[in-house]
């Protein structure tokens, strides 16, 4: 299958890496504003590059484009990829409720294609995280009772020189601060792991790096989400961090499972197993993981119903996210995040 790459940035770069390694893909051109990324993808890869996406389907023999500009654009690149017949990947967070007619639209485009709309979560293919849900699965593991999850950075990731290297901390880009870049991986993943689906929220966001000059962001949330079954997973995301540290830990009824970078600890039935399993979650590119995530989506370009459940992650994942907004605008109060049944994927 032939694709071309919807913004050539830094996270453009990680998925580079991904498609170098599944020979059923191959990149044959990309589209970007920007004149000096045009040149490195020409230059550095022998790609075709394009500033208009008109161009770009007119002269390109595609099977699918890959998103992978800032969140603002991310609707628009999406419906014309649909439209004009492309298996679309987009990138967290995938779907926007404020962004052309909102979710409701969005889901429409999709139900009307024939093509598959695949959310580039790629967390779920980090090896050690892999891993992780491969035990909780177990059947001495039991019944999930509780899970906590925590991203703190130093600051936030940094874009390409050549545009705009902040823009995670401008609104009408980003569309939010920490909660809304970081906050998706949480999420999806915290469904993806346990198997519980979210219900309430209660969110505190802030900025807590004094002297920031970001003062319309927040760089740091804490999320408690209530999920099914009565299971709670509380959430600490953070820029302003003095470290930088990955962990999760989910409690079973007969056992528990903490991952703390590339290092998991397992407890189950009295005995304890520790392992190292290299995910290089020190690597802001994540490069290694999306080969596992590409193949996936082959998959589900063959399948095109597995793509029911996903769509459904992508867009728990959203509406979380606008209930966590909700909640930390008015104190942290307890905020409904159920998805309604019309939205949702046949």
């Amino acid at each position: 299958m032939r694709g071309a790459i919807i913004g050539f940035g830094t996270i453009a770069m990680g998925h580079m890496g991904g498609y170098s390694r599944v020979e059923e893909l191959e990149i044959t051109a990309v589209l970007d504003i920007s004149k000096e990324r045009r040149e490195y993808a020409e230059n550095t890869y022998g790609l075709t590059a394009y500033s208009d996406f008109a161009k770009l389907v007119a002269n390109e023999d595609l099977d699918f484009i890959d998103i992978c500009t800032p969140p603002g654009s991310h609707a628009e690149y999406s419906a014309l990829g649909l439209a004009n017949g492309l298996h679309v990947l987009c990138e967290k967070p995938v779907f926007l409720p404020e962004q052309d007619g909102g979710y409701q639209k969005q889901m429409d485009l999709i139900r009307e294609s024939d093509r598959v709309y695949y959310p580039c979560h790629v967390y779920k293919f980090a090896p050690v995280l892999a891993s992780l849900k491969e035990r909780i699965q177990n059947p001495a593991f039991g019944e999930v009772l509780g899970a906590n999850f925590r991203t703190l950075r130093t600051g936030h990731a940094k874009g390409v020189p050549e545009w705009r290297m902040h823009w995670r901390r401008e609104p009408e880009t980003s569309r939010g601060g920490i909660l809304r870049d970081h906050g998706p991986h949480s999420i999806y993943l915290a469904m993806n792991l346990t198997g519980c689906t979210p219900r309430s929220v209660s969110c505190l966001t802030g900025r807590m790096r004094e002297g920031s000059a970001y003062r319309d962001t927040e760089d740091s949330a804490l999320l408690r989400i209530r999920c099914d079954n009565d299971v709670e997973i509380a959430m600490t995301l953070s820029w302003a961090a003095g470290h930088r540290s990955t962990g999760y830990s989910v409690i079973g009824s007969g056992g528990s499972v903490v991952v703390d970078g590339d290092e998991l600890t397992a407890g189950v039935g009295g005995e304890v197993v520790r392992t190292s399993i290299e995910s290089g979650f020190d690597d802001p590119s994540h490069k290694e993981w999306f080969p596992g995530m590409l193949r996936d989506f082959l998959r589900t370009a063959v399948e095109p119903g597995c793509q029911a459940e996903l769509i459904r992650e992508a867009l728990t994942t959203s509406i979380v996210i606008d209930a966590a907004y909700a909640s930390a605008a008015d104190e942290g109060r307890w905020v409904d995040c159920t998805v309604p049944e019309d939205l949702l994927p046949a």
